[in-house]
């Protein structure tokens, strides 16, 4: 990721979700409430309710890295934990905070949203944290080796990194075409992936996201000092599968093929280096 500038990508990304925000949120207001607790924009997969990638949150400070409009932080907050959304987009933040403001909570529960780059959580403390998750958030717009040794600093020793992003694999494969799969991207092709949200005011607006293999995110998680300690590949149910406004990906390639990979990690409470 040093081969380009990935500050100018961050600045464009910011600058696309505070155009879109308002459009997003009422295009996706039915799957974000529907989804709720849904890993990724594919329906038809496992839930938390079901996956408990992260486990009973109560009484515990977790950290939402690309929090959006707040909905999975409220979530985990109505369940009794600190939590603290993060997003780089000023309107996502300030969603969040009006959507969530008169959200009634236990006493032990807090929910708070700031403006911020997942690559800097230096408005945190060392060890702050016992959770840090990423649904579909900033891990795919960032560079995932700053960020992750920012996530490794922050977490407490024993605590719990888990993220969600596309499989490395699913950005290879077209998505049309009926019952049939295109290569039309190779899987080492790391360069940045600039797609078009829509249209603003005359103004096309623009995000860009990155690909990464396997080995690239296990070799940030690995650098930052966290243990990896499960993949979890998604696979949808035909039974429960249902398009939603966020893809009009064809069943037949998200039956195929991943679409969404979970990745779970542990802050060791001593070194990897006195490990292995």
């Amino acid at each position: 990721m040093s081969n380009f500038n990935i500050n100018h990508y961050t600045e464009l990304n910011r600058e696309d979700w505070n155009r879109e925000t308002a459009r997003y949120q009422e295009k996706h207001k039915d799957n974000l409430v529907g989804a709720n607790g849904l890993w990724g924009p594919i329906f038809g997969v496992p839930r938390e309710s079901e996956l408990q990638i992260l486990g009973d949150v109560a009484g515990k400070k977790v950290l939402e890295l690309g929090c959006g409009g707040g909905q999975w932080s409220a979530r985990l907050a109505k369940q009794g934990a600190h939590v603290i959304g993060q997003d780089i987009s000023d309107s996502q933040v300030e969603f969040a905070r009006h959507a969530f403001s008169k959200l009634e909570l236990s006493v032990e529960a807090k929910l708070e949203f700031v403006q911020g780059n997942a690559e800097d959580l230096s408005e945190w403390q060392n060890e702050f944290f016992d959770i840090v998750f990423s649904n579909f958030g900033a891990v795919g717009f960032v560079d995932i080796v700053r960020s992750f040794k920012e996530v490794a600093r922050v977490l407490k020793k024993g605590g719990l990194f888990a993220f969600s992003w596309l499989n490395p694999f699913f950005d290879c494969f077209a998505d049309d075409g009926e019952n049939q799969l295109e290569i039309v991207r190779s899987y080492f092709d790391r360069s940045p992936m600039t797609a078009e949200s829509g249209w603003k005011d005359g103004v096309s607006t623009l995000y860009v996201q990155f690909h990464h293999t396997y080995g690239d995110w296990q070799r940030a998680i690995t650098a930052a000092g966290l243990l990896l300690t499960d993949i979890i590949e998604l696979e949808p149910q035909r039974e429960r599968w249902r398009e939603s406004t966020w893809t009009n990906v064809p069943w037949y390639k998200v039956s195929m093929i991943p679409s969404t990979t979970i990745w779970r990690a542990r802050k060791p409470k001593v070194p990897l280096s006195a490990i292995f």
